[in-house]
């Protein structure tokens, strides 16, 4: 688009030019920075990452209809961590929890610091993408954190200068008010609506007319302690008709909400890195003891106690294993 020369680039990273045509194509990140590398020494455009991620999230490939087809932001934002994760093994991307703020973060590549300054800047760019294709296009996010832009790269653009950014963190993240991650994603941008303004669902998306697909709509909303009422927003069922669908089913709202909250607390504590206060919060407890005396009621196990059997279990190497180790 700036008229640079970008077969040369392509050429000297050993990149096929036909992979532009294929977004869904997979190339080694020694090609991508060596791609860069070449970009920024021969245009000095240090802020080719940003404007790179200001691509509609809908034409980065696949996965871009895949994330803005989330019912909400918080899903949006699971999906993209998760997709991002499967692109490259050498990222941490995640959503981590304090108090009442939301952060969903993006580690950049390895690689040299101008390198990993233009993958950072492309990754922001996406996270304000993500955010704001709930909360608007105005939206600002109220804390930014970067680990490989310098300050002073900012300061030519005037929307960068303007956040209120912590540098040399962790990594790339964005904040983000807990009550705000249940906006609705808008979908106006991706022409999946058709004339009379409902979904046009595909394989990709969510039918409601399953059980299934109630407990994916309700694992969605755990943070923000879904109800009767929520699920019927979403679906456009009335409540009524929803109770006798679920009676017919031999269950009843609550006790859909406490399958799927157990499910989820049970998925999540497979991840030895996540405390149980997150657990507690990533499905709707502001208070760990609360969570505590849900789950053993469940349970009949203290969630600690059943955590530490279910790690045991998937952890505790059988007498081949053990000589391995030892060798």
């Amino acid at each position: 688009q700036r008229g640079a020369p970008t077969d040369k680039y392509l050429t000297q990273a050993h990149i096929p030019l036909g992979l532009r045509e294929q977004p869904d194509a997979v190339i080694s990140v020694k090609s991508l920075m060596t791609f860069l590398e070449a970009a920024i020494e021969d245009t000095d455009w240090q802020l080719l990452g940003y404007e790179a991620g200001g691509t509609p999230l809908h034409s980065h490939g696949p996965i871009g209809p895949y994330i803005l087809s989330a019912t909400t932001l918080y899903q949006a934002a699971q999906r993209l961590v998760i997709s991002a994760r499967r692109e490259t093994s050498i990222t941490d991307n995640h959503l981590a929890f304090e108090g009442g703020t939301a952060w969903i973060c993006m580690t950049p590549l390895l690689g040299t610091s101008d390198q990993k300054q233009q993958v950072e800047l492309y990754n922001l760019r996406i996270l304000l993408q993500l955010a704001r294709s709930a909360l608007g296009t105005n939206w600002r996010p109220e804390r930014v954190r970067l680990c490989a832009t310098a300050e002073a790269t900012l300061k030519t653009h005037p929307e960068l200068e303007q956040l209120n950014i912590e540098f040399d963190a962790t990594t790339t993240a964005i904040a983000i008010p807990m009550e705000q991650l249940a906006a609705p994603i808008h979908k106006d941008d991706m022409h999946l609506l058709n004339a009379s303004g409902a979904p046009l669902l595909d394989d990709g998306m969510i039918t409601l007319d399953t059980m299934n697909a109630l407990r994916q709509l309700i694992e969605t909303y755990l943070p923000y302690n879904p109800t009767l009422e929520t699920l019927s927003r979403l679906t456009g069922i009335s409540k009524r008709s929803l109770q006798r669908f679920l009676h017919s089913r031999g269950t009843s709202f609550s006790r859909l909400v406490e399958q799927v909250i157990f499910c989820r607390a049970i998925e999540l504590m497979a991840d030895p890195g996540l405390r149980l206060r997150e657990i507690a919060q990533a499905v709707g407890y502001s208070e760990l003891s609360h969570f505590s005396r849900a789950f053993h009621r469940m349970t009949g196990l203290p969630p600690s106690t059943y955590r530490s059997k279910t790690l045991q279990l998937v952890q505790k190497p059988d007498r081949h294993d053990k000589a391995a180790v030892q060798q």
